[in-house]
C-alpha cells in the first residue's frame, strides 16, 4: 500500500493539470489587433506624449492578455489572409479629471472596434477609467496606468464575440483602418483616406487646402488626391507640406515645429 499511494497521488496531480494545459494551448481569439493612436474629443486636451504613452501601454497589456497572435500599432502590414480574423481598435478621450485629495481622477474613453478586412463594426464601448490622484502622478504615470486598464475593458467588450458572426460592412463603409493591405481596402474616388495629424508642441492649427480643419492632434478624413497642409502655432515657424493620398489609405503626419526666428 505504501508504494500504491504515491501512484494515486501522481495520477490525481496529472488529471488536475490536464485542463490547465488544455486551456493554455487554446489558440488566441484574433490573429492581429491593430491599435490606432487615440485622439482628443469633446474638449479633452491630452498631449501627444500622453497619447503615445497610453497607446504603448495599451499595446503591451493586450499582448500580455494574449487574446491575439500579435498586437501592433497602426502602420504595420497585416497579411490579407489574416485580415478577416483581425480587429482594429480606434479610440477617443472624452474627458479628463485629475481628481483631488479624497477623490480619484478619471479618464473618459470611447472605443470603437472594427474587423480589419471590411471595417465592419464589432463593438463600441465607453468608460471612465479611474486612477489614484497624487501630486507624484505625472502624465506618463497616468497614461501608462490608464492604457493598461483600458486593455481589460477591451477584453471584456470582446468577451464571447465571434468575428464570423458579424455581418459584412455596407459597400460604402470606409477602408479598413490600421495597416490593411491594398487588396482588402475599398478604392476609387469615393473612398476617403484617414490622416492622423500631430505636432510638437501640440495645439497647433491645421489648415488643409487653405481651410481650417482643427487642432493637433486630430484624425481627419480626406478625399483622394493632392492636398496642401499647413500646421501653425503662435511663436513657431509654420510647417508646410504637400501630400498626395489615395482612397482607403491611412497615414500619420507629425510636424516638428521650430521656434520662430526673432
Amino acid at each position: 500500500m505504501k508504494h500504491i499511494a504515491p501512484i494515486f497521488l501522481l495520477t490525481a496531480l496529472l488529471l488536475a493539470a490536464a485542463p490547465l494545459s488544455a486551456k493554455e494551448s487554446q489558440p488566441p481569439q484574433y490573429k492581429t489587433i491593430v491599435v490606432k493612436h487615440f485622439i482628443n474629443s469633446n474638449g479633452a486636451g491630452q498631449s501627444q506624449d500622453f497619447i503615445n504613452y497610453f497607446c504603448d501601454s495599451l499595446v503591451v497589456q493586450l499582448e500580455k492578455i494574449k487574446i491575439a497572435g500579435q498586437v501592433v500599432e497602426e502602420g504595420v502590414t497585416v497579411p490579407a489572409a489574416d485580415a478577416a480574423a483581425s480587429i482594429v481598435i480606434e479610440g477617443k478621450f472624452t474627458e479628463f479629471s485629475k481628481g483631488g485629495l479624497f477623490a480619484p481622477g478619471s479618464l473618459g474613453v470611447e472605443i470603437d472596434i472594427y474587423r480589419l478586412s471590411d471595417r465592419a463594426l464589432v463593438k463600441t464601448t465607453t468608460a471612465k477609467v479611474p486612477f489614484k490622484s497624487s501630486p507624484a502622478n505625472k502624465d506618463k504615470n497616468v497614461a501608462e496606468y490608464t492604457g493598461a486598464q483600458t486593455a481589460y475593458l477591451v477584453r471584456q467588450a470582446l468577451k464571447n464575440v465571434s468575428l464570423s458572426s458579424i455581418p459584412p460592412a455596407p459597400p460604402a463603409a470606409n477602408a479598413p483602418s490600421g495597416s490593411a493591405p491594398a487588396a482588402t481596402a475599398p478604392s476609387g474616388p469615393e473612398a476617403t483616406a484617414s490622416v492622423q495629424f500631430s505636432s510638437d508642441p501640440t495645439g497647433a492649427e491645421i489648415a488643409i487646402d487653405g481651410d481650417y480643419a482643427g487642432d493637433t492632434p486630430s484624425l481627419i478624413k480626406l478625399k483622394p488626391g493632392t492636398h496642401s497642409i499647413k500646421i501653425a502655432k503662435n511663436g513657431y515657424q509654420p510647417w508646410v507640406r504637400s501630400i498626395e493620398i489615395a482612397g482607403g489609405e491611412s497615414r500619420n503626419l507629425a510636424a516638428e515645429l521650430e521656434p520662430a526666428k526673432p
